[in-house]
Order: C-alpha cells, then sequence, then structure tokens
C-alpha cells in the first residue's frame, strides 16, 4: 500500500505569470515539476489552467507525484494530476505513466495515458522546452483529455534542497534544419575543390598548327 506524508506544493514568484514549481515529499522520495504551461483539456471542449490554482503535491515510493488541485470548475472536482516515474539498477529513469482524476458532478472519471520522457541519468533533471501533449483516455472508453506541458521541467530522484539538478535537454543542440544546412555546405566545399583542382591540372598545347606546318594529327584509340 502506499503511503504518503509531508504534503507540500512550493509556488515560486518569478516574476512570470503561470509559472509554478511543484515539490512532492514522501517517505522515501522526493520529486520536482516545473512548468510555465500546465493545461488541461477534458472532452476537447473544456480547457483549464492549471497554473492558476491552488495545489498541494505530495509523492509516494515508486516514485510518483501525485498534484491536488481541488475543484477546478462546477463538472469538475477533487481533481488530481500524478504522474509515474521508473528507475533502474543501472541509475537511470524516466517518467512512465500520466493519470487524471476528478468528479464530474456524477461519476468519478479516471484517465491515463503515456507520459514519456528520455532515459536519463538519475544525477540530472530532465528539461523541455518544446510542448509535450499527453493524451489521456478512460477505462472503459467513453471520456477522453489531454495534458499539455511547455518549457518544463521534471526531477525524480536525488532532489535535494527543493533544487533542481543539471537538466538533460529534450531539444538536440543542433537542430535537422541545422544539420541539412552544414551537409549542404559540405557538399558545395567539396564540388568547389574538386573542381578547382581539375582546373589546375589541364595543361596547354605546347605544339601549334600554323600555315607551313604539316597538320597535328592527334592519336586516339579506337
Amino acid at each position: 500500500m502506499l503511503k504518503s506524508t509531508l504534503p507540500l506544493l512550493l509556488v515560486f514568484s518569478l516574476g512570470l505569470c503561470g509559472v509554478v514549481i511543484y515539490e512532492g515529499k514522501g517517505d522515501e522520495c522526493d520529486t520536482l515539476l516545473y512548468a510555465e504551461t500546465f493545461i488541461l483539456t477534458l472532452g476537447g471542449v473544456q480547457t483549464i489552467d492549471l497554473t492558476k490554482l491552488n495545489a498541494t503535491a505530495t509523492c509516494s515510493s515508486g516514485p510518483s507525484m501525485e498534484i491536488s488541485f481541488g475543484d477546478a470548475a462546477d463538472n469538475v472536482t477533487s481533481l488530481k494530476v500524478s504522474v509515474g516515474f521508473s528507475g533502474t539498477d543501472t541509475g537511470y529513469w524516466s517518467s512512465d505513466i500520466m493519470n487524471v482524476t476528478y468528479n464530474d458532478g456524477t461519476d468519478d472519471v479516471s484517465l491515463s495515458g503515456k507520459f514519456k520522457t528520455h532515459l536519463i541519468s538519475k544525477s540530472f533533471s530532465f528539461a523541455c522546452s518544446l510542448p509535450s501533449v499527453t493524451t489521456l483516455n478512460s477505462e472503459p472508453a467513453g471520456k477522453k483529455g489531454k495534458v499539455t506541458l511547455n518549457m518544463y521541467q521534471l526531477q525524480a530522484f536525488n532532489v535535494a534542497d527543493s533544487k533542481f539538478l543539471d537538466s538533460y535537454q529534450c531539444v538536440n543542440y543542433i537542430s535537422k534544419g541545422a544539420w541539412m544546412g552544414i551537409f549542404g555546405g559540405v557538399v558545395m566545399i567539396v564540388v568547389l575543390i574538386l573542381s578547382i583542382m581539375m582546373l589546375f591540372s589541364t595543361s596547354t598545347p605546347d605544339r601549334f598548327e600554323t600555315s607551313k606546318s604539316k597538320c597535328l594529327i592527334i592519336p586516339h584509340e579506337h
């Protein structure tokens, strides 16, 4: 049975509207989530900006992080968002699954979907400046939703003093477009060098025809 204690949410004022840092603490775990965009969309029509809601966060063994937002709307009460993490014996971790639970005024609804990050060392946090959209489905099927994160950072292991470790970025330092430009430039340079070498290897004739000389005969193979 999972047990969590010390529910805690740290919301730091960073001078930016809607920017929050959630810290969930438990008996044997400590997790951090930073998000500039954290939006829940239900049924494709109802959108809830989670960064504007008061919340508490907890952590339970696994680890998993659960953020409780309370009542977000008349038809969305007791809202909770949880993220599960997994670790390896070789010292690596990744996020695993995201769950959203709430009461729609009639029934309790549970949505879940895969929320995958890269497999990275436990000595690093994970940061991403690209939008991440997690599609959620209910069991049995019938209700759908999605969670959108943008400009976010996660850490599930080795949290100390409520601070993130150095981050592993989801964006490559050199984009695909940059690689295409580099490859095209290298090809053009190679072609230019070969062309110059061929021009330098061209020799001028050492004999010329005149009106008094015999015609030059250039032997050739048939």
